[in-house]
């Protein structure tokens, strides 16, 4: 490790190309980072599905996009496209002059490319000693034992900047509040009923092992019932279009009525509808995550993920409820940013009792927590 300079710095870069969940857990950083350097130019490199969470940030001054995807398609289908989409990027970066780089990547490719842009001061995890390239490096062996959020509080003490447990924090325009109201305007969904949104699939990051952390289609469908029944609760199934079946499962075992928003919304809309509600019932991921952000009450299902890491932040705050099987001495098994095969047929998540899930959802809906 370097000895730290003393002088502020003038232009800050803040570089995590992780999703949704990932960037909303560094929001708390950008917030503490501007109040520590409030006259700092403060840039944040994400890729294109975080970009809309950091766009309205008021803390951020620009946003960079890195798409991976799209450079090797673009590397596939003519070498020097996929080069110049690169050095473009690269170019932006470099006339920024950043004279600090804050890397939350946990590996060596932006702290390379940033030494090589000739940013003096990066500083990130050393995860895996991948942090060669890196001019500050603060040692991990990965997240476990504590929230995401609270080791990104240990990065800023090292460094010199104190920070308070803040909550996670993403803005939808004005544009995308209208258009929330007058949606639910539109559908009848009014006040005088809870207004409560399960989303039965949610996020994408995960890619094919986004199933081995998903609660079934009959126990989210069985909670909407309990719920209608007791409440008369408006139930709203969320997804994106690739989530529709999903929903539709849900839907089709409900013995009441769902409005199915699956497919229907961009980020912002879809954010926004979130904040109008009471109650959300999701699984483990982003979407859980920008509910939390809107200070919606939440009920989160976790199988192979320790919510203690990825859960609810912060974890003390009594309008968030985890469902998990904390008995089983199998789970968590996702480990080093891995999930492992599953001999026990996911029993993480098939064992939890739907009757757990809506004593979970009444004491929110009755309670009025702070």
């Amino acid at each position: 490790m370097w000895a730290r300079p003393r002088s502020a710095p003038q232009r800050i870069l803040i570089v995590n190309p992780f999703g949704i969940g990932d960037v909303l857990f560094s929001t708390p950083l950008v917030s503490a980072v501007r109040k520590a350097f409030p006259h700092s130019f403060l840039g944040y490199l994400c890729n294109r599905r975080t970009e809309p969470v950091l766009k309205t940030n008021p803390h951020v001054d620009e946003v960079f996009v890195y798409e991976k995807d799209d450079a090797i398609r673009l590397w596939r289908r003519a070498p020097l496209r996929g080069l110049a989409y690169l050095g473009q990027l690269l170019s932006e970066i470099r006339r920024r002059r950043f004279d600090l780089a804050i890397d939350l990547s946990l590996g060596e490719r932006y702290s390379f490319l940033l030494r090589l842009l000739g940013v003096p001061r990066r500083v990130g995890f050393n995860y895996k000693a991948r942090g060669r390239f890196l001019s500050e490096a603060f040692d991990i062996e990965g997240y476990h034992g504590r929230h995401i959020v609270d080791f990104y509080w240990e990065l800023l003490a090292w460094l010199g900047v104190r920070g308070s447990h803040e909550r996670l924090e993403f803005q939808p325009s004005d544009t995308d509040h209208h258009w929330a109201r007058q949606w639910l305007a539109a559908h009848q969904l009014d006040r005088h009923r809870p207004r409560v949104g399960i989303i039965p699939a949610g996020g994408v990051s995960w890619g094919s092992g986004a199933p081995f952390r998903r609660w079934g289609a009959a126990g989210f469908a069985a909670v909407a019932d309990a719920l209608q029944e007791r409440f008369q609760a408006h139930i709203l199934l969320f997804g994106e279009a690739a989530d529709r079946q999903t929903c539709q499962e849900v839907a089709q075992q409900m013995k009441g009525l769902a409005v199915d928003v699956s497919g229907q919304t961009n980020l912002g809309g879809f954010v926004s509808l979130l904040s109008e509600l009471d109650l959300v019932i999701c699984n483990d991921g982003g979407p859980l995550h920008l509910a939390v952000s809107q200070q919606v009450r939440t009920v989160s299902l976790f199988g192979p993920v320790d919510p203690v890491v990825y859960g609810p932040y912060p974890m003390t705050n009594p309008r968030h409820r985890v469902v998990c099987r904390m008995e089983l001495a199998c789970r968590p098994c996702y480990h080093q940013f891995r999930l492992p095969p599953c001999p026990y047929e996911r029993a993480c998540l098939t064992t939890i009792d739907a009757a757990e899930v809506i004593e979970a959802c009444v004491a929110l809906l009755t309670e009025a927590p702070n």
